[in-house]
């Protein structure tokens, strides 16, 4: 079932409205990633001397540090939160081509779509921040940074992208039901679209083809309960 979906997403790649989309969102991305970036130096710049300068060395190069592994942890939140504004644009495109002849899904209006990335890109922000101490223990420990990561953002990925598309099929209670009750598929879904995201450059395409993916997704476990 997932393999035949991500195949079928992979097929439409070069589908015109997924390039428009990618363009998009990927511009929406480098904004949010500079206003961090800039945010964080202006931080800096209001921290006292402490007199030490080995000490101000060190917390400056720990805190580039620790937005590079943010940038690193927070990619897959941020492209999904971003690709969430033009989600119709990629599930009217799979519609057309793979299911011309079922009930095509309704339209998120503007101001949903746009609350519904904001709040995602808020959950995972706020999760990722309790969890910092943890990362920082298993700077240590490369391969378990890893794993958690991808356990904790393929989760919330998987969620997020299950749930854009169902709602535009059915009401949000029944959405929410199939999800739990195939809450391992879709979290098998998010690991693996997370576990794209960190692969430099392939990183880029991925939220539209996972988009598509989900489209794929939600019908097959629709039709099988």
């Amino acid at each position: 079932m997932i393999a035949g979906s991500f195949r079928r997403a992979l097929a439409q790649l070069p589908d015109p409205a997924f390039r428009g989309v990618l363009v998009k969102s990927l511009l929406i991305s480098a904004v949010v990633f500079v206003l961090l970036g800039t945010g964080l130096w202006a931080g800096l710049l209001v921290v006292p001397a402490t007199g030490y300068a080995w000490l101000d060395w060190a917390i400056a190069a720990l805190s580039s540090l620790g937005f590079l592994l943010g940038m690193m942890l927070l990619f897959p939140a941020v492209m999904t939160a971003a690709i969430g504004l033009f989600l119709d644009d990629i599930a009217d495109a799979v519609e057309r081509r793979y299911y011309p002849g079922e009930a095509p899904g309704r339209p998120l209006a503007t101001m949903p779509a746009l609350w519904s990335a904001l709040r995602f890109l808020g959950v995972v922000l706020a999760v990722n921040i309790l969890l910092l101490p943890l990362y920082a223990i298993l700077l240590f420990f490369p391969p378990l940074l890893y794993g958690l990561s991808l356990l904790v953002n393929g989760y919330l990925v998987g969620r997020e992208y299950f749930e854009a598309i169902a709602f535009r099929y059915q009401p949000r209670a029944e959405a929410n039901l199939l999800r739990r009750r195939r809450r391992g598929d879709v979290w098998l879904c998010g690991v693996l679209i997370v576990l794209l995201l960190t692969i430099p450059l392939v990183n880029f395409l991925v939220p539209i083809v996972a988009t598509a993916f989900m489209v794929h997704v939600y019908k097959r476990l629709r039709a099988t309960g």
